[in-house]
């Protein structure tokens, strides 16, 4: 493995990429009771998987593109999620069934704790949010707040309006709007009596960061795919207290982070990412873009993926969020 000096104490990673990560689905516990649906969606995900890498093989001159594919589980806000053992086998089996296959396998509960590491809150910290022209400074800092905007806010009306007087009220405005203002407002987290609980858009925007490489924790890599093998070795057998069957660990929590299924798979982390979705998620990925658009990872890192992609002759947008790109599916 190779690295690149940044400073006299830190060095930043280098690691191979992928020229695109597909996310092919997104599990949560009661998908498992609709069978049929699961199906419907891996087939229509697999007729997308196959259009994209061809087209990205044309865009690339007809060279064969390395392309990852990956899974997420929400283990994070599920409850009653069953074992590794039983959701693994139904989501790789009908992915099969459609002619998919599933490189990578990832549990989303690490995207806030990945082992020793605060991983949502390490990216919490690289927000940088410039107010824009009109804001007051009446409205607390992202870090205290725990909200993100992509814009300026309606201002809070001062005192109470006199009788017959109309209240002067402005609406919102976004930054680099296109006539018209869409305007959002995303919630990254909530303080609870157990402890600071993260927020669905937040946690997808560290899944998205991850996929695109750029996360890293002093110069090295953060999240390191684990191989099957490295999770049960086949020489060390079974402990003899579990099923027959079973090879992965009882729990989500003793799963690791990344679960690499597939040993001949292309890189986990990718130049670029799709993610073929339902479309409930379109309100969630929209919160997730404003949250990708305010995340400044160490530029070392940024810099040393941009000339590997020029390397390869691709030249990627500077800004992180234009390498994210999705397919929003309606009711199968």
């Amino acid at each position: 493995m190779t690295y690149e000096e940044t400073s006299a104490k830190q060095r930043t990673e280098r690691f191979g990429m992928s020229h695109l990560s597909i996310e092919v689905g997104h599990l949560y516990a009661d998908d498992l009771a609709r069978p049929d649906t699961l199906k419907a969606e891996m087939a229509s995900a697999a007729a997308w998987v196959h259009g994209t890498t061809e087209a990205l093989s044309k865009r690339l001159g007809g060279r064969r593109p390395r392309v990852s594919t990956c899974y997420l589980v929400d283990d994070y806000s599920q409850q009653g999620m069953p074992p590794p053992e039983e959701l693994i086998a139904v989501i790789t089996e009908a992915a099969a069934d459609a002619g998919l296959r599933i490189d990578y396998l990832a549990r989303e509960s690490a995207c806030a704790t990945m082992g020793p590491l605060q991983l949502a809150g390490l990216v919490a910290d690289r927000i940088v949010f410039e107010p824009p022209p009109g804001a007051n400074g009446s409205r607390p800092t992202v870090a205290r707040s725990g909200w993100l905007c992509n814009g300026v806010p309606s201002p809070k009306a001062k005192g109470v309006a006199m009788v017959g007087q109309a209240d002067q009220w402005r609406p919102p405005s976004q930054n680099a709007k296109r006539d018209h203002s869409v305007f959002l407002d995303v919630e990254l987290w909530s303080d609870t009596a157990e402890g600071r609980r993260w927020s669905c858009p937040m946690l997808a925007a560290v899944w998205q960061l991850l996929r695109l490489g750029v996360l890293r924790n002093q110069g090295r890599r953060i999240g390191v795919p684990e191989a099957v093998a490295e999770v049960v070795p086949d020489e060390h057998g079974h402990d003899p207290d579990r099923p027959a069957r079973a090879r992965f660990p009882e729990t989500w929590e003793a799963m690791p982070p990344i679960l690499q299924l597939e040993p001949a798979a292309y890189p986990f982390p990718a130049y670029r990412t799709v993610s073929i979705l339902s479309v409930n998620y379109l309100e969630v990925e929209h919160a997730v873009r404003v949250i990708c658009g305010s995340v400044r990872p160490e530029a070392s890192a940024i810099e040393i993926i941009r000339k590997s992609a020029e390397r390869e002759g691709m030249v990627l947008p500077e800004e992180l969020v234009d390498r994210l790109s999705y397919i929003f599916q309606g009711p199968l």
